[in-house]
């Protein structure tokens, strides 16, 4: 039997989980670019484009489909509410996918396996609606080959413009949202910048990944750290953390007081910190 489930945000849905009138909706606060394409969707479907055929086909030129610009169905609806959770969700200004989930959490949110998801975002890749930021944390290798997936991954301008944004009004609803969040960072006393929140997220995103693998009580990892002392534990997560921002040339401080606060802040989330009286050698 053919699934035919659509995903919506809880804002359209009742108690009961029935979808709401649109005029019953108690809309929640999103970006006016987030908004304008989910409402976008909402009324005329993800296949309103012409572009679908020639973005399918580079899919067949990598040889990830076979020789047809047919879906099957349950892809096809698969797709579609991957597209409807991206367009809710992703950030408004970097097109990053909200940096309280991972990109991976689509799939349970949306009813479909870690596998499924995975294959559906190397399709929005090689299609073009989705790219790989500087600073995800792991290149996407060879992932036209099945290579593994990057830690984040963010909106391109070819994902608005199917769903009818144009370059000039996607810059023009961005730099809305920039000025309204450069207001907000003020009345905190902070400055906002675009760059910068990219790379936020990319980090972030890093660290639940760490989390998500290393802080179960069953990880063979963290039963390794576990048995460490403090000092040899700190200074093991420092060492691999110095090793692999020199890998991947990110350009951050890599003195031995920044580390070390990176590295606690990893072990914290692994129920594993080192406290600072534990760092100092006693007094004799």
């Amino acid at each position: 039997m053919i699934n035919t489930w659509q995903w919506h945000p809880k804002e359209s849905l009742d108690e009961n989980g029935d979808l709401l009138a649109v005029s019953d909706r108690k809309k929640k606060h999103i970006p006016t670019l987030n908004r304008k394409v989910f409402n976008t969707i909402e009324k005329n479907g993800v296949w309103i484009s012409g572009l679908w055929p020639q973005l399918v086909h580079s899919l067949i030129e990598v040889g990830m489909r076979k020789y047809n610009l047919s879906f099957r169905e349950v892809h096809k609806r698969n797709i579609e509410n991957t597209l409807r959770w991206i367009s809710y969700n992703s950030d408004a200004v970097t097109g990053c996918i909200n940096v309280t989930r991972l990109c991976i959490e689509i799939g349970k949110e949306i009813g479909v396996s870690s596998s499924t998801i995975s294959v559906i975002m190397k399709e929005l890749v090689i299609m073009g609606l989705l790219y790989e930021p500087e600073h995800s944390g792991q290149s996407m290798q060879d992932i036209l080959h099945d290579g593994r997936l990057p830690r984040t991954l963010c909106t391109t301008p070819l994902f608005y413009e199917i769903l009818g944004v144009k370059n000039d009004e996607l810059e023009r609803l961005r730099s809305i949202e920039i000025e309204r969040r450069k207001i907000a960072a003020a009345k905190r006393h902070e400055q906002y910048d675009a760059d910068i929140a990219l790379k936020a997220y990319c980090h972030s995103n890093i660290l639940r990944i760490w989390e998500y693998r290393h802080a179960k009580t069953t990880s063979s990892y963290r039963v390794k750290i576990a048995d460490m002392n403090a000092v040899e534990r700190i200074a093991y997560i420092s060492r691999k953390l110095v090793e692999r921002i020199r890998a991947k040339g990110w350009q951050l401080n890599t003195d031995a007081v920044s580390i070390t606060k990176m590295a606690n802040n990893l072990l914290r989330r692994m129920g594993l910190s080192v406290l600072k009286s534990e760092l100092t050698p006693p007094i004799p």
